[in-house]
């Protein structure tokens, strides 16, 4: 299989992470919505984080996803495109920031391609953030994303999740965990 195929070919089970920005101390208690604004200028708190990466994957902002992803979420989705095929010479010079424009660009828009797989099913205009205050590591934070039911039914359903880590101050995507299938 050629290699820019291999996030939308991915196996029940790998686990992409993701990252964000926010400030540590900036975490919302309440749902966000997905029509709330972020400020470009205010610090993000996790669900804030976790709605921008989001946002980015459906928007196609390759360059803001790779962005908000964190070390350890960068390394593993570098690690799913070295055991689905890409050239280990590749991956050194993308974890290095040293690939070429267009190798770079080919591999994050099949990244954002393989995200949106992941998200496939769900009405991504509609969807809700809630921080999951049960997360009790210091430092890293899970934001739970749910789709809404039929007006008929009311309720939500878990989409997704999102897990980050706090990185000087800035909250980054480590894994983003898709919760249905479409």
């Amino acid at each position: 299989m050629a290699w820019p195929q291999w996030f939308e070919t991915r196996a029940k089970g790998d686990d992409l992470p993701m990252s964000t920005d926010a400030d540590p101390g900036a975490s919302s208690d309440k749902a966000m919505s997905s029509d709330e604004a972020i400020s470009p200028e205010e610090p993000m708190a996790p669900d804030r984080t976790a709605r921008a990466f989001v946002d980015a994957v459906v928007w196609g902002e390759h360059n803001r996803v790779w962005e908000l992803l964190g070390l350890e979420g960068r390394t593993t989705v570098l690690k799913v495109a070295a055991k689905r095929g890409m050239d280990e010479v590749l991956v050194a010079r993308l974890r290095d920031g040293t690939a070429s424009g267009p190798e770079r660009e080919e591999f994050l828009a099949d990244l954002v391609n393989g995200l949106r797989a992941d998200l496939a099913g769900n009405d991504l205009d509609a969807l809700e953030y809630e921080l999951d205050k049960t997360a009790t590591e210091p430092g890293r934070s899970r934001v739970v994303i749910q789709a809404p039911l039929n007006p008929i039914l009311g309720g939500f359903l878990p989409a997704a999740s999102v897990e980050l880590s706090n990185d000087a101050g800035q909250w980054k995507v480590e894994r983003l965990v898709p919760l249905t299938s479409g």
